[in-house]
């Protein structure tokens, strides 16, 4: 059975460009990569996965792609009596975990239906490397390891530091700031001769969530609903959006702007929606001003479960605007921005080690597909550095580590994890024999 579903994976993965399995019309590989056509997959490759707090991406070491990339959902809700009922649509990250049985049946879930819809493999059959972050959770990092090696009984696990792999995409480069910009946080970790350095790491929580949330206040706030039917007057939005709405407008509608926001304006910046902020007339009026999307204002047709299907009509300065406070902060909250996480963490590494580091900046995770983000988060990184005297002779060195953008930014981490794996670069390993159900190694232990 295993035999059969690992030649089925082969099939339907897209063969390698220079190949010599079929000699006679040209083209030419390797005799283990014909071997591994003809019979199936290497023993060797191993199955990466990386798991963040929104999405989970899977697929195999070699591969240029994950084949599995989606949002953590889950198909239980659990209630205080210990009763599992079954729903449809929960998000996971949504979701308070009470329990460490409550989070790992969640993976299992998870896990068991990548492997039997998207990976065609024995679990038992392929060792596992994990995309971690070094700021990843104790709790979490084991219930990952109980449900592969106990629950999955996968033979082996490998951690690789998901900024060490980023960087490796990069080609040589061996030192760098990478930016991850994730769901519920953005963490700056620098690495310095191909090694992380934790210790140094800075973090804000103005990530993906905060920027979810702030698209949902701007479009309730000054968005308008016009029914299909033509029956009744315009309504505010204020409880007809929802989750899909403002996810379908975030990940296929917004964009960073290149126009950074004057320093006068950015005390009254604020995620709006939380902490009862709102936008002042004067910074509405320079966001209709400075605004480079064509047309005043967007539509979008929408279904709604009070109205029905209609209309949602909003100012087109939001397109480019709701992912301001990821670059000018929340004063509000207290929550820097991330040009501010970039510049402290630039104060906390050796001195010999800050030129290299802010000439090489990567940015990578889910915002960073943003269009123009990366532009935008290294002017206004440089623009702070000019500010602070301290720094200012670093900003003229500061540039992105990959220009090309040849990857997206969303996958660099596996991409690198998995180069690493089929170029047989060695990380901490678990074995399943080895694993007593409690204890790890972390970015402190030393590979052998």
């Amino acid at each position: 059975m295993t035999s059969t579903l690992d030649s089925l994976n082969f099939l339907r993965r897209p063969l390698p460009s220079n190949s010599s399995v079929l000699s006679g019309i040209g083209i030419g590989s390797s005799s283990s990569t014909a071997s591994s056509i003809l019979y199936g997959a290497s023993t060797e490759e191993k199955i990466i996965i990386d798991i963040g707090t929104h999405s989970l991406r899977a697929g195999f070491s070699g591969d240029y792609a994950p084949i599995h990339s989606s949002t953590l959902k889950t198909k239980f809700t659990f209630s205080s009596s210990g009763i599992i009922t079954r729903t449809v649509g929960h998000t996971l990250h949504n979701t308070v975990v009470e329990s460490e049985e409550e989070l790992e049946m969640r993976l299992v879930e998870h896990f068991r239906d990548v492997y039997r819809r998207d990976l065609l493999v024995d679990a038992r059959t392929r060792k596992v490397a994990i995309v971690e972050s070094a700021l990843a959770p104790v709790r979490l990092r084991l219930a990952v390891a109980r449900v592969l090696l106990g629950n999955l009984r996968v033979p082996q696990l490998s951690f690789y530091p998901a900024s060490v792999a980023a960087l490796m995409t990069c080609g040589s480069v061996q030192a760098g700031l990478v930016i991850d910009c994730g769901h519920r946080t953005v963490s700056v970790t620098p690495v310095y001769e191909a090694r992380a350095l934790p210790p140094y790491a800075t973090s804000t929580p103005l990530a993906g969530l905060a920027l979810f949330d702030n698209l949902r206040g701007l479009l309730q706030n000054y968005a308008r609903f016009i029914p299909a039917s033509g029956k009744g007057d315009d309504v505010q939005c204020q409880d007809l959006l929802s989750d899909s709405v403002v996810t379908h407008v975030m990940t296929k509608m917004l964009l960073a702007s290149p126009i950074a926001l004057p320093e006068k304006m950015r005390a009254n910046l604020g995620v709006v929606g939380r902490n009862e902020c709102v936008l002042s007339d004067e910074l509405v009026s320079f966001y209709e001003s400075s605004s480079t999307c064509t047309g005043t204002a967007t539509r979008l047709t929408i279904d709604t479960e009070r109205c029905g299907r209609g209309l949602l009509l909003f100012p087109s300065w939001i397109r480019e605007r709701a992912a301001e406070p990821l670059f000018s902060g929340d004063p509000a909250a207290d929550h820097q921005s991330i040009p501010d996480a970039v510049v402290q963490c630039i104060g906390r590494v050796p001195v010999d080690t800050r030129r290299a580091l802010i000439a090489n900046v990567l940015v990578v995770g889910g915002v960073a597909d943003l269009p123009g983000f990366r532009h935008r988060l290294l002017h206004d990184i440089v623009a702070r550095l000019h500010r602070d005297s301290r720094w200012s002779a670093l900003a003229a060195d500061a540039a992105l580590a990959d220009e090309s953008q040849a990857f997206a930014p969303s996958d660099r981490s596996w991409i690198g994890t998995s180069l690493a794996v089929a170029a047989k670069i060695g990380t901490v390993e678990l074995s399943r024999d080895d694993f007593d159900g409690c204890t790890l190694p972390d970015w402190t232990a030393i590979s052998q």
